[in-house]
């Protein structure tokens, strides 16, 4: 899976806010959206995908430690993910909303989101520079994963 920005215009990758925002428009068809402006909805995206870059280089640097115990990998992979689980709902809840409410927003008001981005590049700029950060770790981190995966073990002496 990759992670692309909702707010670029380049469709060839999947766009992570816009599947949680569909996924949750799905799920969660009722939701209110009183505390949540277009600006606090960007900050809080911001503040997201940063989490994801530090989610993202801690599991990294797990597999790059640990690649030759797989076991303590996964052990500490599921340790992290709690955490990470953890510290994604303090964010929501240091704002004051939901998870649900934060994925259905964009589902919502979509137009909203990318007028009040046209109309601030520097948010923009941010978002789009966050959203390739993520893509790249999340890739590096799956193609570590993937060779640690796809490794075939020596067959069994005979």
């Amino acid at each position: 899976m990759r992670i692309l920005c909702i707010f670029q215009k380049d469709n060839k990758r999947l766009n992570l806010l816009g599947f949680i925002a569909i996924f949750c428009v799905f799920s969660f068809p009722v939701c209110s959206f009183a505390n949540i402006t277009v600006k606090f909805y960007c900050q809080l995206s911001i503040q997201l995908m940063q989490q994801e870059n530090s989610n993202f280089q801690e599991l990294i640097a797990l597999v790059n430690q640990y690649h030759d115990d797989r076991e303590t990998l996964n052990q500490l992979e599921e340790i992290k993910k709690v955490e990470f689980a953890q510290a994604r709902d303090a964010i929501f809840s240091s704002y004051g909303i939901t998870d649900t409410e934060y994925g259905t927003y964009m589902g919502a008001n979509g137009h909203a989101v990318n007028k009040y981005l046209d109309e601030n590049p520097s948010i923009k700029h941010q978002i789009d520079d966050l959203s390739v950060q993520v893509n790249s770790l999340m890739e590096q981190y799956e193609t570590l994963k993937g060779v640690e995966e796809d490794t075939p073990e020596e067959p069994p002496m005979e």
